[in-house]
């Protein structure tokens, strides 16, 4: 019932959109940030982590698409720790280019070893904002979403419902920030998730990603990142919550 909703509210979506783009001109802007990092450790204590990914962000008259894609891997004494996928895509429509209240559709798609998630997805459709006043910038994002996960495990903690394979409906709010100093040579950012299921007060979840980089030379920058995440349904083997800090370097490439 709920997919049919949604998949209902998308057809009105792009039945609606293309309307107002008569008498825009064609303007095609971009930006693509590429990130790679690692560590290998070898003899008495052996390991080898390597993380990469790319952000895409192109905006084209009144359309604007945002790609982020990581992997991350993880093997440790022989033993694999994590072999991780992150996606998430974000499609937006700027009705006559006005960004204070705009119509958005989002994907997402995550493993994580760690959580025993052997896959998520999450797609819905919401609606948007965005901020921007020159040194800071901020994107909120409230949305309706279906999930559809599986996991390596069935019992899990301030849950009733003890299946592997979970479908849930979600509500989802998204909050983006950051700011530029020192002639934008030094870039703070935050990105906040919030997931609350519709079937269980108790189901919901917490992402927190905190990043700060400082800049090099032109399209090069050093960055150092704190990556909080708490699951309040969890499996019982595991913790409600994880975090990470991360450092490396970043590559960007735009023509605006």
């Amino acid at each position: 019932m709920f997919e049919n909703k949604y998949l209902l509210i998308i057809g009105i979506f792009w039945m609606i959109a293309p309307s107002d783009i008569q008498g825009q001109k064609d303007s095609l802007q971009y930006n693509l940030g590429l990130e790679i990092s690692g560590r290998r450790i070898s003899g008495t204590f052996n390991q080898f982590i390597a993380e990469g990914g790319f952000n895409l962000d192109l905006e084209y008259n009144y359309w604007h698409l945002e790609n982020k894609t990581t992997y991350r891997f993880n093997k440790t004494n022989t033993r694999l720790l994590e072999d991780n996928w992150y996606e998430l895509m974000i499609l937006k429509y700027y009705p006559k280019g006005k960004k204070k209240i705009y119509p958005g559709l989002f994907y997402h798609y995550n493993n994580n070893l760690m959580f025993k998630v052997k896959k998520r997805h999450q797609y819905g459709m919401g609606l948007g904002s965005i901020l921007d006043k020159g040194v800071m910038k901020l994107s909120i994002l409230a949305a309706i979403a279906q999930e559809n996960s599986t996991f390596d495990g069935s019992e899990f903690i301030n849950s009733e419902r003890d299946v592997s394979h979970r479908k849930n409906g979600l509500f989802l709010f998204k909050l983006n920030n950051g700011y530029s100093i020192f002639k934008k040579k030094i870039h703070f950012s935050y990105q906040l998730f919030y997931f609350q299921s519709f079937k269980e007060r108790a189901d919901y979840d917490i992402w927190l990603t905190t990043r700060i980089a400082c800049k090099i030379f032109k399209g090069l920058s050093f960055h150092v990142v704190y990556d909080y995440r708490l699951e309040n349904v969890h499996l019982e083997s595991l913790s409600n919550y994880n975090d990470i800090v991360l450092f490396g370097f970043n590559w960007n490439l735009k023509n605006h």
